[in-house]
């Protein structure tokens, strides 16, 4: 298993042999905090050019099931399964991202991490902690982007906003109930 480090680029390929892969993801934080995982398949322009692409706890897949959220794995919070030849040309990165619902900064989370997995096996890690936030309320953990073949990188960059700015500053509009 490879240890990532924050800004670090990989081929996708040198991390993970095969095309569908799972992203695994885990925080913990303070007693009470509330973490939301989400994944951002953005266009060529970093926006969300169909909102169906934006993968969160009340929308699991993406139309054609290139993006599934599908719960807690071995461990992790969360989990993404990603096969990339459904994927559609117009998304060119998956950004992954986790925000607080409610109170308390990311500067409070004790643990966390984004793995890679190639079916059952752990590839590669990219592991953070709240030693690397302030008051920050969501952080783009890691990204998978296309420029000639999918590379990963491990991004670990606070935003001071929550969910709902993460969606804006995609280009996507909140639901409003």
């Amino acid at each position: 298993m490879k240890q990532i480090m924050r800004g670090q680029r990989s081929k996708l390929s040198d991390l993970v042999a095969s095309t569908v892969i799972q992203i695994g993801v885990f925080v913990a934080g303070s007693a009470g905090q509330t973490f939301d995982l989400s994944c951002f398949g953005v266009d060529s322009n970093n926006q969300l050019s169909d909102e169906r692409y934006f993968i969160f706890y009340n929308q699991k897949t993406s139309p054609e099931g290139a993006i599934r959220l599908i719960g807690g794995q071995n461990g992790d919070l969360e989990t993404f399964l990603l096969g990339f030849s459904r994927l559609p040309k117009t998304i060119k990165k998956l950004v992954f991202t986790i925000s607080l619902d409610g109170s308390g900064t990311m500067s409070q989370i004790s643990r966390g991490y984004l793995r890679l997995m190639d079916g059952e096996v752990e590839q590669a890690r990219f592991s953070f902690s709240g030693q690397d936030f302030n008051s920050e309320k969501a952080v783009i953990v890691a990204e998978l982007y296309f420029k000639e073949v999918w590379r990963f990188v491990a991004v670990g960059q606070g935003f001071d906003g929550g969910l709902g700015e993460l969606l804006k500053h995609f280009g996507g509009k909140e639901a409003t109930a």
